[in-house]
């Protein structure tokens, strides 16, 4: 077969590797420059290692991804950092049972309830039992109005903003159950992974255009059409892995009542400045900072060489401060001079006299980057076939109940390849 894929991503990336393997041709057509998606990584020429746009990180328990990286020889390393949150002005770590049974902030009773709580979703319950309850409701009702309004209502706001009081338990279920106290990263950073599924897809005799944005997909007969830079070229199927949205802009053929139930699906963009600093930003040797303080623009501040050794970025500290926002937001339309101007009075507060030591600034925005995952969403998520014969979806507002990542992009890109060539 002769065999389309929309989108150099994880998914993308692994379908042409599974299909080509299979005997067939594959061609991707990816709209930047380089592959990777979300996963994109860019590298200065002073540095050893790329850096996502966007920060990543895999658990021990993503074994798609685990066993995808062993396959092309790439190793993925693990560690186990520091992740702490900002509560009233104070930078507490709270990555364990241990610790949150030292967090002083909430009552000793209240701090025995959320680690019940915590540790019934993480080893007791099946999503399916959960997905009909909302995050917000249940939350508050099981933990108590004031230890969930200091810890977990403040990051459901910042995620998901006005969305935030719909969002399914089983999404937070997922967050809780998938999570390991140990963080993997591959050598080179992930763009260098993206890079070696591409070079691999290529050597076996793929195609993959770069900088090429498609127009449109049309059926055709038997085959489907793909228009793109002014060409077109037919496929004996095509796999779309961008948003629904883009794909019912794409597909217009697609009956109207199917792009309804396309554009149904409601997501938020990523919004992220990358900081490069001569000295350390925070403090104790923390790599994940939440920001449960409602008054901050800002979601998280993640130091990324508290992770990973700053030796692969020319010795600079690399700082990310992250955001989640609709992509109409006014941050978005900021340049990264004004949007850290913006941040600033926030940073200073967290390390007065940082931009003493900053050395460069970038800027990365994703208008769709994380689904709004509803109650009952396992009812609406649309199946990879689509209405049109032979064109398939495969993107990540089918990943559920786990979140959005590097690993479901993996387990997605096989089994999209598996139902196409059976």
């Amino acid at each position: 077969m002769n065999i389309a894929i929309i989108g150099a991503g994880f998914t993308g990336l692994t379908a042409a590797n599974s299909l080509i393997l299979k005997g067939n041709t594959v061609e991707i057509f990816e709209m930047d420059k380089t592959p990777g998606g979300l996963a994109m990584g860019f590298k200065k020429n002073n540095w050893d290692w790329s850096l996502e746009k966007h920060y990543h990180h895999i658990f021990k328990s993503d074994s798609s991804i685990l066993s995808l990286a062993k396959e092309i020889d790439t190793s993925f390393n693990f560690y186990r950092p520091n992740t702490s949150s900002l509560i009233d002005n104070h930078i507490i770590q709270l990555d364990s049972p241990e610790k949150l049974l030292q967090f002083s902030a909430l009552s000793v009773p209240s701090r025995l309830r959320m680690g019940l709580v915590l540790g019934y979703l993480k080893y007791v319950v099946k999503w399916q039992d959960l997905e009909g309850f909302k995050a917000h409701d249940w939350l508050e009702k099981q933990l108590g109005r004031e230890p969930y309004s200091i810890l977990w209502e403040p990051l459901l706001k910042s995620k998901f903003g006005p969305y935030y009081k719909d969002i399914s338990l089983a999404w937070f279920w997922a967050r809780i159950k998938a999570r390991s106290t140990k963080l993997g990263y591959p050598e080179g950073g992930f763009g260098h992974f993206a890079d070696r599924l591409a070079e691999k897809a290529v050597s076996l005799g793929g195609k993959i255009h770069f900088d090429c944005q498609v127009d449109r997909i049309v059926p055709n007969g038997k085959t489907v059409t793909v228009f793109y830079k002014g060409k077109k070229s037919d496929f004996d199927a095509v796999i779309v892995t961008v948003s629904n949205a883009l794909f019912a802009h794409l597909a217009q053929s697609l009956p109207e009542d199917y792009k309804k139930k396309l554009n149904e699906f409601k997501g938020i963009g990523a919004l992220n400045i990358v900081l490069e600093l001569k000295k350390e930003f925070l403090p104790k040797d923390v790599y994940w900072l939440n920001i449960c303080d409602p008054s901050f623009p800002f979601l998280a501040v993640v130091e990324h060489t508290h992770f990973i050794d700053k030796s692969h970025y020319n010795n600079s500290n690399i700082v990310y401060i992250g955001n989640y926002l609709p992509s109409d937001h006014e941050l978005f339309s900021l340049s990264k001079e004004k949007l850290l101007d913006r941040y600033h009075p926030y940073l200073d507060k967290i390390h007065s006299g940082y931009k003493n030591n900053l050395l460069d600034i970038h800027l990365f925005k994703v208008p769709f980057a994380q689904p709004i995952v509803t109650t009952s969403f396992s009812k609406k998520i649309l199946p990879f076939n689509t209405p049109i014969p032979n064109l398939y979806l495969a993107n990540m507002q089918q990943v559920y109940p786990w979140d959005r990542g590097t690993n479901y992009a993996v387990e997605m890109g096989r089994r999209i390849a598996k139902i196409i060539h059976t």
